[in-house]
Parts: C-alpha cells; sequence; structure tokens
C-alpha cells in the first residue's frame, strides 16, 4: 500500500521533473504562501479524503495548476492552454510510474475532467483544476494490533472454543490420571499452586531410603 507521503512523494517528483511547473506545494491552497515562495506556474494538490474499501485504499486529491496572467489578460489563452497540459500530463506520468513496477502496486484513475478558472486567489492566477485519485492494495501495512486472550473487551473476556466469554462465567477442572475431580475454580481471580519438590525429587532420582535396617 501505497502511504500518503509516498503519494505526496509522487506529485514532487512530478513537478520537479516537469519543465512547465515551477513550485510546488502539498496541503491547503490558502496556506501555500506562507510555507513555500510560489513561483508560477504553480502546482498545488490538496487531500479531499481516503477510503478503505475490500482491502483497496484509495485516496482522492485536488490537483490545481495555475499561472500568472498580465493585467491586460493578454495572454490567457496561452496560460489556460499550458495548464491543461500540465494537467493531462499528472495522470499520465502516475499511471506510467506505476507500469514501471518501480515501487508499490498502484492504480490512478483512467479519465479526469478539467475546470478552468480565472482570478483564483490573491493572485491575478487563471488555470485549471480536477480530481485524481491514487488507489493500492492495503495488503500487509495494516498495523500490527496485539488480539490475544484477555485483551479485546474490558471486562477481561476470554476466548474459548470459537466464543468469546466473560472470565469466570465457568469452572476448570484439575483432574487426575483416573478422571478424579482434584479442584474445581472459576477463570477470575489468583491461584498459588505448591509445589512439593521433595517428593519430585524422589521420583525424579529414584531414590529410597531406608527406615529400619535390616540386621
Amino acid at each position: 500500500m501505497l502511504t500518503i507521503n509516498q503519494d505526496k512523494e509522487l506529485f514532487s517528483q512530478f513537478a520537479i521533473k516537469h519543465k512547465g511547473i515551477n513550485s510546488f506545494y502539498f496541503g491547503d491552497e490558502s496556506e501555500a504562501d506562507t510555507n513555500v515562495e510560489i513561483v508560477y506556474p504553480f502546482f498545488n494538490v490538496i487531500l479531499q479524503n481516503s477510503t478503505l474499501s475490500k482491502g483497496i485504499v484509495t485516496r482522492n486529491y485536488l490537483c490545481i495548476v495555475s499561472d500568472l496572467v498580465n493585467k491586460d489578460v493578454s495572454n490567457i489563452d496561452h496560460v489556460i492552454s499550458d495548464t491543461e497540459q500540465i494537467c493531462f500530463d499528472l495522470p499520465n506520468y502516475l499511471r506510467a510510474v506505476s507500469n514501471s513496477g518501480l515501487i508499490g502496486a498502484f492504480k490512478v484513475n483512467d479519465s479526469v475532467t478539467l475546470t478552468d478558472f480565472t482570478e483564483r486567489n490573491d493572485d491575478d492566477v487563471s488555470g485549471h483544476f480536477f480530481d485524481l485519485t491514487i488507489s493500492s492494495p492495503q495488503g500487509a501495512n495494516s498495523c500490527n494490533l496485539p488480539i490475544a486472550a484477555g485483551n479485546i473487551l474490558t471486562n477481561n473476556y476470554i476466548y474459548v472454543g470459537g466464543t468469546t466469554v466473560p472470565s469466570g462465567t465457568f469452572l476448570v477442572e484439575i483432574k487426575d490420571q483416573d478422571g478424579n475431580i482434584l479442584q474445581t475454580f472459576n477463570t477470575s481471580g489468583t491461584y498459588t499452586v505448591e509445589v512439593l519438590q521433595q517428593i519430585i525429587d524422589t521420583i525424579t532420582n529414584n531414590t529410597s531410603t531406608i527406615i529400619d535396617p535390616i540386621n
């Protein structure tokens, strides 16, 4: 699965390599001029939302390409033509990267719809914006959360025979080799077992002690 940071790197590398882009910012458009020096043509990408469906992570981005327009708008047709081409270049570039197999598998939406604009923000700029989605399989990249008996629910529920039951609702029986019940206790609480080490050692070492010597 590609992470958001990896998506950001893809956009950043596109901006660096494209001869028609002079600056790039990933984040809210209103914060761009306080975080980067905007040199037009300018490429801005904003994360809109992320979804997970059937193991596929999909993120929707708003992509904006803009350039300065002369006060007499004499170059507006030139700006609109260039920004449109840059916008079309982005999905083509990302598909080429995906097909190269050099990074993890991902997919970019097959078609995009551009919307042109004029006099956006405080600068006299024109350009285009469009939505672009990047999807990749989640795979084994999910968080490695520990799931074990006793830590799923707050009441110390435990997992027994395919079902989860609260501790203390059934008894544990200790039996001898003949099936006789020696002790029972419920599943809650703390229990101490006293080990008769001397008996264990005697059995293990197979030793015996003569109490009444034979004369």
